[in-house]
């Protein structure tokens, strides 16, 4: 069963509203940690910047979708995750041609491993 059903058409899109230079949008797929991790999507256009930030609360894992993203100097290709522990400044962020970013939050501290062998089948009764 599904919790939570998003569509990508149904998402709003804003202007990126943190501190930042060119064309950026941001959508926001989920904001409720009981569902899983934060889930942004974040366009930049050509020679958009981020500038260097950290975030306190969360770690961060990135990923390029499509296009060139730039951290720090380094490009990266899509197919690209790059991943950034709570307080871990990163960035600034850039683009040659433009990019699309999915970003995910966790509320978890840097402390805590995954469990990767959290997975259990699930046996359902006939009704």
């Amino acid at each position: 069963m599904v919790d939570q059903q998003v569509f990508y058409n149904q998402i709003e899109v804003v202007r990126f509203p943190f501190p930042s230079e060119g064309d950026i949008t941001l959508a926001v797929g989920n904001a409720n940690y009981a569902l899983g991790p934060v889930m942004l999507h974040i366009v930049m256009r050509p020679g958009a910047i981020i500038p260097a930030h950290s975030h306190k609360g969360v770690a961060e894992a990135l990923y390029v979708v499509e296009g060139d993203f730039i951290n720090e100097g380094k490009q990266y290709q899509e197919g690209t995750s790059l991943h950034f522990r709570v307080g871990n400044v990163h960035g600034p962020h850039t683009t040659k041609n433009g990019c699309r970013l999915l970003v995910l939050w966790t509320e978890r501290t840097s402390h805590e491993s995954a469990d990767l062998s959290d997975f259990t089948i699930a046996i359902r009764t006939a009704a």
